[in-house]
C-alpha cells in the first residue's frame, strides 16, 4: 500500500494568506498540516507517500521535506504556476497514474485534517478488494449540500453518492479519503476522457459508483476541509477552544 497526498491547488478562497504558500503547509497545532496526514499514514504502515503538487510551490515542499529525512516522500509536480494553468486533483491523478508503481493506494486531498486512523479503512479495503471511499457524519444538512450525500446498503457497499446534491437523502457525507486498486486509480484517465470534471474529486466518484463495487468506510473522529481563511481560523479557535493539544 502507498500514498497519495493531492497538493497541487493554488487556494484562491484563502488568498493573500495563500498567494505564496501552499495551505497544506500552512500550521495546525504548531505543525504544518500535512505533517498530521503523514502521520496517520505512517501509523497505518504506509511507508511510501507521493505527494503530488505543483512547479510554484514545489520549492516549498523540497524544503519541508528535508525536515523529514525518515520518511521516503516522493514529491511530483504538475507543470503549473498559476490557477489558469493547473491541473485539478482529478487531472493530476490521471496525469501521474501511469507513472507511479503498480500497487494499491490511498488517495488524500492535503486539506482534510481529520482525527481519526486510517489503519482501519486499509484493512476494511483488504477485506472487500474494491475501491472505499472514507465517509463521514455530517453535522448540518448545509455540508451534505455543499459536499456529498452518500447512501449506504447494509454491507456497506455505496447504493447512491450525489456530489453537490439537491437534497439530503442521509446525513453521510463522502471525504476526499480513497483507498483504490492501481486499475481504478488509471480510470481517472477514461472519465476525464468522457468529459469529467477535472478538479472535484467527488465527481469522479459519483461517476465510479456506477461502474463498479464502491464501498464505504465510516471514518472515526472529526474531520474538517479546510477550504477558506475563515474554515482554517475556526479550525485552529476550536483546536484552542477543546483544549485538544494532543495528535490530531
Amino acid at each position: 500500500m502507498r500514498a497519495i497526498i493531492l497538493a497541487g491547488g493554488y487556494a484562491k478562497r484563502m488568498w493573500p494568506l495563500t498567494k505564496d504558500f501552499p495551505k497544506v503547509l500552512l500550521p495546525i497545532q504548531e505543525r504544518p498540516a500535512i505533517d498530521h496526514i503523514v502521520d496517520k499514514l505512517l501509523d497505518a504502515d504506509v511507508k511510501t507517500i507521493v505527494i503530488i503538487t505543483n512547479l510554484k510551490f514545489k520549492p516549498h515542499f523540497d524544503a519541508w521535506l528535508e525536515k523529514k529525512p525518515d520518511c521516503s516522500v516522493e514529491i511530483l509536480a504538475e507543470a503549473s504556476i498559476s490557477e489558469e494553468e493547473k491541473l485539478g486533483a482529478v487531472g493530476a491523478l490521471a496525469e501521474f497514474a501511469p507513472k507511479l508503481k503498480q500497487d494499491e493506494y490511498i488517495v488524500i486531498a492535503g486539506d482534510n485534517i481529520f482525527t481519526g486512523a486510517v489503519k482501519g479503512m486499509i484493512e476494511f479495503y483488504e477485506e472487500k478488494r474494491a475501491p472505499v471511499v472514507a465517509v463521514v457524519r455530517a453535522r448540518t444538512t448545509d455540508e451534505i449540500l455543499r459536499g456529498s450525500s452518500v447512501v449506504l446498503e447494509k454491507d456497506m457497499k455505496i447504493a447512491r453518492f450525489r456530489e453537490k446534491p439537491d437534497e439530503v437523502e442521509s446525513m453521510l457525507i463522502g471525504a476526499a479519503i480513497y483507498v483504490l486498486p492501481y486499475g481504478t486509480l488509471l480510470r481517472t484517465i477514461e472519465y476525464l476522457q468522457e468529459g469529467g470534471n477535472k478538479d472535484a474529486p467527488g465527481n469522479f466518484i459519483e461517476w465510479l459508483c456506477k461502474r463498479e463495487r464502491v464501498y464505504g468506510y465510516i471514518l472515526p473522529g472529526r474531520l474538517w476541509d479546510v477550504g477558506t481563511t475563515e474554515s482554517y481560523e475556526e479550525l485552529k479557535r476550536e483546536l484552542q477552544v477543546t483544549g485538544n493539544h494532543s495528535r490530531l
